[in-house]
Parts: C-alpha cells; structure tokens; sequence
C-alpha cells in the first residue's frame, strides 16, 4: 500500500517538474571525444529533455512536432543546410535557440542573426553554466519577441491610418465634404456597421476602384 502511494507520489512529482523546467529539445550532432556529451551535462543540470537528436535534416518539422520551449544545438560548426533550418524554424515556430559549436564561423554571423539565434557559445562550455545560458536565452528571446511585436503594430497601425486617409480623400472629393465631415461620416458609418475605421476604409477604397 505504502509503496503504491510512494509510486503515484514520485510520478506527480516528476510531472511537476516537468512542467516547471523548460521543455528542451536538444540536436547533440558533434561529440569530441575528449569531452563529455552536452546531453549528460544537460540532465546533470537537471533540464528537461522532450526529445533528442543526432541530426539536423528536417529540424523544423521536428520543432513543431515536440514543440520545445527552447532549442538547443551542439555542432562542430554550423553549416549552411544547418543555418537554413533554423530560418524556417524562426519563421514557422519562433522559439529561443542556443547553439553550441566547436568552430567559429564569423561567415555565418549575418545568417545566424537572421535567424534570430538566442544565444550561440563556441567551444566547450561547464556544466554548472548551462542553466544560466538557457535562462538568458530565454529572457533574450521574450525581449526580441517584444520588441518584434511593438514594430509590427506600429507598422499596422500606419498602414491603417494610410488606409483611412485614403478612404477620406475619396469622400472629400466625391461628395464636396471637409476632411472633418468625411472623418465623422466615417467614425459614425463604421459605428454602426461594428467595423474598424480601418475595414470601412477598405470598403470604400475598394467600392471606388470598382467604379472607377
């Protein structure tokens, strides 16, 4: 009986733990000899591996199957079949990514930024370091993402204003109204069709086009 609670008690604190630590997936393609394997490091650390690698063919579908919190890749260098997974990882599932690697490549530099890498350490790292390198990579990752966010609403945001005053140069001149008389006409139609300034304005830019 006592063993029975003891076994459900082991596995709900595993659960816990899981869902504390970041879920890592870990590509582990280079091993020096010398050294010991990032992998051991990793779970002597005490980080959650979701799932391992060897290889780096077909990553971005990997990434969305395991659907990591973080990736992490140990490499000798990183190739450019390699550099070209991790674009399409950032464009179909954006996620904080740190790279391990044996040789530098300042060539790959513009690549690696593209690719929005979070972190990238060359040469061997200590273990007691990982937790911090994942962490940071993490923070750096949520702050890119941030900044990422505010620029494309801003951009949205101009777009839809261009959107409006386009729409409300059609108006002035087509039905003789101010630019304060096309803007209220505007505000109270959308008002009362429950549409964004923004959508109405398409509306009438598209009506206009049609008929012009």
């Amino acid at each position: 009986m006592n063993a029975r609670h003891e076994k459900i008690d082991t596995t709900a604190a595993d659960k816990l733990i899981e869902q504390q630590n970041p879920r890592v997936f870990l590509v582990e393609t280079y091993v020096e000899e010398s050294k010991r394997r990032l992998h051991d490091k990793l779970v002597e650390q005490g980080v959650y591996l979701v799932a391992t690698a060897t290889k780096t063919n077909g990553l971005a579908k990997a990434v969305v199957e395991h659907s990591p919190d973080i990736l992490v890749l140990s490499v000798d260098f990183l190739d450019a079949a390699t550099l070209d997974q991790l674009i399409q990882v950032n464009k179909d599932s954006p996620l904080p990514v740190v790279v391990f690697a044996k040789q530098h490549a300042p060539e790959a530099m513009k690549v690696v930024v593209e690719a929005e890498v979070s972190s990238y350490v060359v040469d061997n790292v200590d273990a007691h370091r990982l937790p911090v390198i994942l962490d940071l990579a993490a923070a750096r990752f949520t702050k890119m993402q941030s900044v990422s966010d505010e620029l494309k609403q801003t951009k949205e945001r101009l777009s839809e204003r261009k959107l409006i005053e386009k729409a409300k140069g059609i108006l002035m001149q087509q039905k003789s109204l101010t630019e304060e008389q096309a803007y209220s006409q505007m505000r109270r139609s959308a008002m009362n069709q429950g549409q964004s300034m923004a959508e109405l304005a398409k509306r009438i830019i598209g009506v206009f086009e049609m008929l012009d």
